[in-house]
């Protein structure tokens, strides 16, 4: 097997492996723990649709401006600008512009009369007790960001009629093994996602696969890759020619996302670890631990991308991310505050909603809610089942 084989664009290999989760940086832990403050709660009411509906807004975005000033184009160039927009993508505009793949492939779909499919790998269970205090479930962050996608895939439709189907590739079994997590948890995060969705209505242009299971039909090849990929990265880290800056990013950033939930630490023992205090026992343990973990990450990635399943499994679709890349790759921004305001994925942490001043509209950020909860000017907002929703500023309540 050619473990090197390049794909179309192999987007899964370059660049960043895993966002940067970090918890030591940009944040102040408190002295007391905070999940022992009182905290003003209410359940989530009926009105709540108004502040979400503001929040899935593209504040950034003048869609009317854009549909005027781009009407004379053809309507492949007018999906492309649109998915280009820097409201949209992160990454490079510039590079992404320039590749005649991606455009080719909206083209092709505008002139067959066929959605345009969007493929994203997203979606996983991260049982940080510093980032959710509870159980990993869909909360309102990942309510508004299926949201946001359905908005873009309509806006698509405005433009090409048959639209645009986002196929969501969730990794919560997948990267079950390095996060240290339970099929279980990750299984029923997957289902209630999907029972979400059908809530949603939004079924018609937002799919979700299991990543684990796209690849268990090539398994044997998975799994000598896999092991080759282990081998390697255990042996050396650097092995692809990782440079050492960046590996100790996505090391603090495996730390932050390991499942430190199963040891019942206490405040000043999670603090120790993540807030950069210098505890070595406590801190030693956790980064033994993130080494092995990172290095069955990176080789489940590797040993996707040595199987080109983008094609094999969903040919023709545009390739999006939601990491930063060199190559050209659409780095979709999940929410719309994401890479913006906030930088944490919808699992990473807890939706915080707060008001703009310049706008008088809400917008959603994503923060780990250890530094959230006991906080005087918030909120907590509750579901049916006691599960915590999202953090709502008091002046907005």
């Amino acid at each position: 097997m050619n473990y090197l084989a390049p794909s179309y664009i192999d987007v899964g290999r370059d660049g960043e492996a895993i966002s940067d989760a970090r918890l030591s940086f940009n944040y102040t832990w408190p002295e007391e723990d905070p999940r022992l403050q009182p905290q003003k709660a209410r359940p989530a009411r009926p009105e709540d649709e108004r502040i979400f509906a503001e929040c899935v807004n593209i504040r950034r975005l003048d869609w009317e401006r854009f549909q005027e000033i781009s009407a004379s184009k053809p309507v492949y160039d007018r999906v492309f600008d649109l998915i280009n927009h820097r409201t949209l993508q992160f990454n490079s505009r510039g590079r992404y512009r320039e590749s005649p793949v991606w455009k080719g492939r909206i083209m092709e779909a505008c002139e067959r009369g066929k959605p345009i499919s969007i493929l994203l790998p997203v979606f996983c269970v991260i049982r940080n007790p510093v980032k959710r205090l509870q159980l990993t479930v869909p909360t309102t962050a990942e309510k508004i960001t299926l949201r946001h996608l359905a908005n873009i895939a309509d806006m698509i439709r405005q433009m090409h009629p048959a639209g645009a189907v986002f196929h969501l590739i969730t990794d919560s079994t997948f990267y079950g093994l390095p996060f240290g997590v339970t099929a279980v948890e990750a299984i029923r995060y997957v289902d209630l996602l999907r029972q979400l969705v059908a809530d949603m209505g939004c079924g018609d242009t937002i799919k979700l696969h299991d990543m684990s299971q796209i690849l268990s039909g090539r398994f044997e090849d998975f799994q000598e890759s896999f092991e080759h990929w282990s081998a390697r990265f255990n042996a050396d880290p650097l092995a692809d020619s990782l440079s050492q800056d960046s590996y100790n990013v996505w090391l603090a950033s495996m730390a932050a996302s390991l499942n430190t939930a199963k040891r019942q630490l206490d405040y000043k023992t999670l603090r120790d670890q993540f807030g950069g205090s210098g505890e070595v026992e406590a801190t030693d343990d956790l980064y033994r631990r993130a080494r092995t973990s990172l290095a069955e990450y990176r080789a489940l990635k590797a040993a996707a991308a040595d199987l080109q399943w983008e094609e094999a499994f969903f040919p023709n679709s545009l390739r999006a991310t939601i990491h930063t890349k060199k190559v050209s790759s659409l780095g979709l921004r999940l929410y719309p505050e994401y890479k913006f305001r906030s930088n944490l994925l919808p699992y990473h942490g807890i939706g915080v909603i707060r008001l703009c001043e310049k706008t008088g509209l809400h917008y959603m950020t994503v923060e780990p809610e250890m530094f959230v909860c006991g906080c005087d000017g918030f909120t907590r907002i509750t579901g049916q089942d006691g599960y915590t929703m999202h953090y709502l500023e008091d002046r907005t309540s």
